[in-house]
């Protein structure tokens, strides 16, 4: 039997064929990375919208409480900060209340202001019907005062407002 080497002139040089090797690999490399960088990115990578409800001052004499009357996803509260500004004055960010009913303390030029979160819905997520109340350190909030709370995210951008004067 005899075998019979062909010299084909038509096929890829070992150069070229390297080349197209990488660059296919290359390629879905890509395709592979941009497919699953989508699936990384988990809840609470984006900030939520959050809508206040008005401000009611006669529900606890004194201090101000608002609900959340709508959120486009239940983030938990580690995810936010809380600030307060009276008058021109403001306070310094602060993480806010991790647990229902706990209480984050802003002072604002010497005075302790305090952020109540009540976790109305369960599920230590921020949700619809949530309240925020706030108040002095043990004591009302100042009269004839115009207040600012400031809902942020944690890395500081702004979510929500709501503002409110005491008479």
């Amino acid at each position: 039997m005899k075998s019979i080497i062909r010299k084909d002139e038509a096929a890829v040089s070992p150069v070229i064929a390297t080349i197209l090797m990488v660059a296919i690999t290359v390629v879905l490399a890509a395709v592979l990375y941009v497919m699953v960088s989508g699936l990384l990115v988990g809840p609470g990578a984006t900030r939520p919208q959050i809508t206040f409800g008005s401000v009611d001052l006669s529900v606890s004499p004194g201090n101000a409480t608002f609900a959340i009357a709508g959120v486009t996803q239940a983030v938990g509260p580690s995810n936010y900060k809380v600030n307060l500004q009276r008058g021109t004055s403001a306070g310094t960010a602060i993480a806010m209340a991790t647990t229902s009913g706990g209480y984050a303390s802003v002072t604002i030029s010497g005075t302790v202001y305090r952020i109540y979160w009540t976790d109305i819905g369960g599920g230590n997520t921020i949700n619809e019907g949530d309240q925020f109340r706030v108040t002095g350190n043990g004591v009302a909030l100042t009269t004839a005062s115009s207040y600012v709370f400031y809902l942020l995210w944690s890395d500081g951008g702004q979510i929500q407002t709501r503002s409110w004067t005491v008479a």
